[in-house]
C-alpha cells in the first residue's frame, strides 16, 4: 500500500510537468518522501500508512507541488495544472501558427488574391497602404493574437469548470497507467495546432488550395461559400481544441476523456454536414474541367461516379470515418485502462 500510494502521488505530480523534468522530479520526490518517512517513524521498523499520508499532506496536493516545480504558483484566470498545460500549448502552437501564416500570406501575394488579409486581422488595419513585408507581419501578428485568444478562452473555461466540480479527497489519486494507455502531450498539442491551421487555411486562404489549369489558377473551393460557413467551421475547431485540451490535462485514457471526445465528435459530425454537405462548396469549374478532360466516370462504376461528381460528399465520408475511428479508439483504450 505504501509504495503504491507514494508512486501514485509522484505520478500525479510529474504527469503535469514537461517531459524533460519528469525523471529528475520523480527521483527527487522519491528521495524526499523517504527521508521524511525516516524522520517520522522513529523507533518503528516500518513506517505506517498513516505516516505516509501525513508526509504527503505536508508536501501538499500534487497540483500545488507540480506548480512549484513548474515555477508557477500564482492563482489567475488560468491556474493550477491547467496553466501548466496552457503554457505548453502556447509555446508549441503559436510559433507554428506564425510560420504558417507568414507562408500562406506570401503565397497569397503570388496568386494575387489578397482578400484574406482583412479577414485574418478582422479589418483592424488597412493593409493596402503597407509594404508587402509589413502586410505579412501584420497578418501574422493578427492571426497569432486570435489563436492566443481562442486557446486562452478554452483553458479558462476548462479551469473554471474544474474548480466548480472539485470535491475529491486529497488521497483520491489517479492510478499509474501503462505506457500504452498514457496520452503523449505532443499528440493533443499537435492536433490543436493542426485544427487551428486548417481553420486559418479554410477561412483566410481558401484560394491557396487549387492548381494552375489551362493557364490560370483554379481554386478547389468556392471562396465565398467557404467563408460564408465560418460559424460551423469555428465551432468545429473549438470542439477539437476542447477535446484535445482535456486529453492533455488528463494525461491518460479514462471515462472523462471518452465522454468529452464522444460528445465533441458527434457535434463535429453535425458541423461536417453543415460545411461539406453544401454542394456549392466545391468550385464548379473543377468538375467542369474534369468533364472537359474526357474522364469517363461511368467506367468506374455508378457509386464511385456519384462521389466523383459530388466530391464534397467524398470529403464528408472521409472526415466522418476519421471521427468515428477516433471515438472507437478512445473508447477501447479507456476500457482497457479501466479493466486491465
Amino acid at each position: 500500500m505504501e509504495n503504491n500510494l507514494k508512486n501514485r502521488y509522484i505520478y500525479a505530480v510529474t504527469r503535469h510537468l514537461p517531459v524533460k523534468m519528469q525523471a529528475d522530479v520523480e527521483k527527487e520526490l522519491d528521495s524526499l518522501i523517504s527521508e521524511m518517512l525516516d524522520e517520522r517513524r522513529g523507533n518503528n521498523a516500518v513506517a505506517s500508512e498513516q505516516d505516509l499520508k501525513n508526509v504527503l499532506a505536508e508536501l501538499g496536493s500534487p497540483e500545488e507541488l507540480a506548480l512549484k516545480y513548474g515555477g508557477n504558483e500564482r492563482r489567475a484566470l488560468i491556474s493550477g495544472v491547467y496553466f501548466l498545460m496552457y503554457k505548453r500549448v502556447l509555446l508549441t502552437v503559436l510559433p507554428i501558427i506564425a510560420a504558417v501564416l507568414a507562408i500562406l500570406t506570401t503565397m497569397g501575394f503570388f496568386i494575387g488574391d489578397e482578400s484574406s488579409l482583412s479577414i485574418i486581422i478582422i479589418g483592424i488595419v488597412n493593409v493596402a497602404y503597407l509594404s508587402y513585408a509589413m502586410q505579412i507581419l501584420t497578418v501574422t501578428i493578427g492571426g497569432v493574437v486570435q489563436a492566443f485568444a481562442v486557446i486562452t478562452v478554452v483553458f479558462a473555461v476548462l479551469d473554471y469548470r474544474k474548480v466548480e466540480m472539485q470535491g475529491n479527497e486529497f488521497f483520491d489519486l489517479p492510478e499509474i497507467p501503462e505506457a500504452k494507455m498514457k496520452i503523449s502531450p505532443f499528440e493533443p498539442i499537435l492536433w490543436i495546432a493542426f485544427s487551428i491551421v486548417t481553420t486559418i487555411l479554410l477561412l483566410g486562404f481558401p484560394q491557396i488550395m487549387g492548381a494552375y489549369l489551362d493557364g490560370r489558377w483554379i481554386t478547389v473551393f468556392n471562396i465565398e461559400v467557404v467563408r460564408g460557413l465560418w460559424l460551423p467551421i469555428l465551432v468545429w475547431t473549438l470542439l477539437e481544441i476542447i477535446a484535445e485540451a482535456v486529453k492533455l490535462v488528463e494525461g491518460q485514457y479514462n471515462m472523462r476523456v471518452v465522454a468529452v471526445t464522444v460528445a465533441a465528435c458527434i457535434l463535429q459530425i453535425v458541423c461536417v454536414f453543415a460545411v461539406f454537405g453544401n454542394s456549392d462548396i466545391i468550385n464548379s469549374e473543377i468538375i467542369s474541367l474534369v468533364e472537359h478532360w474526357g474522364i469517363n466516370v461511368l467506367a468506374i462504376g455508378e457509386q464511385f461516379s456519384n462521389l466523383f461528381m459530388r466530391p464534397n460528399m467524398a470529403i464528408v465520408v472521409i472526415v466522418i470515418g476519421i471521427l468515428v475511428w477516433e471515438i472507437i479508439d478512445v473508447v477501447i483504450k479507456a476500457f482497457q485502462a479501466k479493466y486491465s
